[in-house]
């Protein structure tokens, strides 16, 4: 009884659609059956002591008989036809043997009402014949002598028209397969049906019949589909030497019980087979059943090519969603009136996205991904990889990289847009902790030039403290130390003053900057002076720029040092050129970019990667922190700092800074 149930609810649990149906409704009238009669014949009667109730077991039975019925007749439980055709055969077969059976005992015996038994005779002769009749020898002789008369099938045409409304709608392959077998079993009624479809990624073959397994060499299906001109093909499965060239594939087709194989193709492509077994009526397939054959195989040709194409579609989609889950970067698509049709998990831990906004209008999402959106959308603007600030409710301010694409029908029409959001922070911790490490590096280097630069004056003025007792009355020592000590004292007031330059970020105040007055407060300061070292001092500035985000005092200090360089590197005169524009730039907005060429001797290829550290100088009276201070105030205003030949020939050298834009609505505000 367990194991009866186990492989029931097994069977139940594998089977889906119509079979599924078919097995529920005979498990619950089981379920009903065994409740009632366990309830009236066994529980009642134990708790009560008394089997008053016992007599309604037996009417749980008309539960069960409805629920079967009603399956039969809605879902197809059983072909009625033949389960009414099969049993009235039955009936009529054991009713003539047993006439028979009890008219021969009474010629044999004619003493055979003569005696009072316990039970009649004639109903011992009917028991025996109807449990012989149900004995398996007895079975398989009953089915081949009455199968011929009951499985004929119905009529083809009115099964074609049945087919073609069947096979018209959209499903999957397997559903494809249960179609046609269901067909081929109401008109043919063949004892196998095996389906198999060929596989888009290979020449192998997937089996969607549920007849057991054909394991056949897909050699034999290849030879198939190079000896087929048309879309379907019908072959008979023969013997002896009709075969001809085919002889081997003919044997093995007989040795699986296969009688008829139909290829299904269409322009030219095999898509499947179709395999049939012998009739269960024992008739050959005659003409106008092969010509029923190929109507069914050319409207499956179609219903499988779709069938197949829709799966493909569906594994596509299914394989985009995936992908669309495993990508770390936040995904979120619109449509063209701006509602979010789809986003991934991770646009839900990045943005916030939530299921409940899908179909929702994209203001949910923070401003810098709605406009970017929009700009899409419209055509004004395709951002790629720009990196923008966006404000995370728990995280808050987060740096991520997004890039847009725009979405197009079949017809190449705007059907939307999709914005690929990646975040930034791990990229920006590992930066400051580079910066951390090159700062460390910096610095380190940075205290042994201290040491070096200090020890220099310091033994300078050591060196005269020592000889002081014994040449304090030497007018020569006095007046070589009244000269040199004041010098190696300003020596140390110098290098500490230029120290304290050294970390510009400390107490830095950032606020809205505009480049143009800077630079000409700049040049109205330092031309005088330049002038005297025979150096003109030219710039060209629009009046109108972009604003930064910077700190006046470290910009001028910046500019200034810069300026300082290019006179310095002109001692016998010429002209500094300042420029200052504007350019669409690396950060996503308009770049600042302001440059200072002078007409020196530039820079030799062999320092250049040393320009950079503190205390590298080719100057005689340098103390190598002025490169060093620039590259420091332009990493804390997040700019750029270069230095390149201004020209090969003539030399001289071009420092450009290039500093990131706000965005318009900053700059307004």
């Amino acid at each position: 009884m367990i194991t009866a149930l186990t492989v029931f609810i097994a069977k139940w649990r594998k089977e889906r659609g119509q079979a599924r149906a078919q097995l529920q409704h005979l498990g619950i009238g089981l379920v009903i059956l065994s409740a009632g009669a366990i309830t009236t014949n066994l529980l009642l009667p134990i708790a009560t002591g008394r089997s008053t109730l016992s007599w309604l077991g037996p009417y749980f039975t008309l539960p069960f008989v409805a629920l079967v019925g009603h399956a039969i007749i809605r879902h197809r439980l059983m072909d009625l036809r033949i389960f009414v055709s099969r049993g009235l055969a039955y009936a009529v077969a054991m009713a003539v043997a047993s006439a028979l059976t009890i008219t021969a005992a009474r010629l044999i015996f004619p003493s055979w009402d003569a005696q009072t038994y316990f039970v009649h005779p004639n109903i011992v002769t009917i028991t025996i014949v109807a449990l012989a009749m149900l004995s398996s020898p007895a079975q398989r002789f009953f089915n081949r002598a009455i199968d011929p008369y009951l499985y004929r099938g119905i009529e083809h045409a009115i099964a074609l028209r049945a087919a073609t409304r069947r096979l018209s709608r959209l499903m999957q392959p397997a559903e494809l397969a249960t179609e046609l077998r269901q067909i081929l079993a109401e008109v043919l009624v063949p004892e196998s049906f095996t389906l198999l479809v060929k596989r888009f990624e290979s020449d192998s073959f997937e089996q969607l019949s549920s007849e057991g397994s054909t394991q056949v060499d897909p050699r034999i299906w290849a030879t198939l589909q190079s000896d087929q001109h048309n879309s379907v093909r019908i072959l008979v499965v023969t013997s002896g030497e009709d075969a001809g060239a085919l002889k081997p594939i003919h044997e093995v087709l007989r040795a699986l019980s296969v009688e008829i194989v139909v290829t299904i193709g269409r322009r030219g492509q095999l898509l499947g087979l179709v395999l049939l077994g012998p009739r269960r009526s024992g008739d050959a397939y005659f003409k106008n059943d092969l010509a029923f054959i190929e109507s069914l195989a050319d409207l499956a040709s179609i219903a499988l090519e779709n069938a197949l194409l829709y799966r493909q579609r569906i594994q596509m989609l299914e394989y985009s969603d995936r992908l669309l889950e495993s990508i770390d970067s936040a995904v979120v698509a619109i449509d063209v009136g701006g509602r979010i049709t789809s986003f991934n998990p991770a646009a839900t831990k990045l943005l916030g996205v939530s299921d409940e906004y899908r179909g929702a209008l994209m203001h949910v999402l923070p401003s810098e991904i709605g406009w970017a959106l929009v700009l899409a959308v419209s055509g004004g603007w395709h951002p790629r990889e720009v990196e923008v600030t966006i404000d995370h409710v728990v995280r808050g301010p987060l740096h991520v990289i997004l890039s847009t694409a725009v979405l197009h029908d079949d017809e190449q029409r705007v059907s939307g847009a999709l914005v690929v959001v990646t975040d930034l922070s791990a990229v920006k911790a590992l930066e400051r902790n580079q910066r951390r490490v090159e700062h460390l590096a910096i610095m380190a280097r940075f205290y042994a030039g201290i040491a070096h630069e200090i020890r220099n004056p310091l033994a300078a003025i050591s060196n005269f403290i020592a000889m002081l007792p014994d040449r304090f009355d030497d007018p020569e020592y006095r007046d070589t130390a009244v000269r040199l000590l004041p010098m190696e004292v300003s020596r140390i007031v110098r290098l500490s003053e230029r120290l304290r330059l050294m970390a510009p970020s400390e107490g830095g105040k950032l606020s809205v900057v505009s480049i143009p007055p800077l630079l000409n407060d700049i040049v109205a300061i330092h031309s005088p002076n330049a002038q005297e070292q025979h150096v003109k001092i030219t710039l060209r500035c629009p009046e109108e720029l972009p604003k930064i985000q910077g700190d006046p005092g470290q910009l001028v200090q910046l500019f200034v040092n810069l300026l300082r360089n290019a006179v310095e590197s002109m001692p016998d005169g010429g002209t500094v050129m300042i420029e200052a524009d504007s350019s669409p730039g690396r950060f996503g907005v308009q770049s600042i970019v302001v440059r200072v060429l002078d007409e020196g001797t530039g820079i030799d290829p062999a320092v250049r990667a040393k320009i950079f550290e503190p205390f590298f100088t080719t100057k005689p009276s340098g103390t190598g922190l002025g490169l060093s201070i620039c590259r420091e105030i332009a990493d804390f205003h997040r700019a750029r700092l270069a230095l390149s030949p201004r020209s090969l020939l003539d030399g001289g050298t071009v420092a450009e800074v290039e500093f990131p834009g706000l965005p318009t609505d900053t700059q307004l505000a």
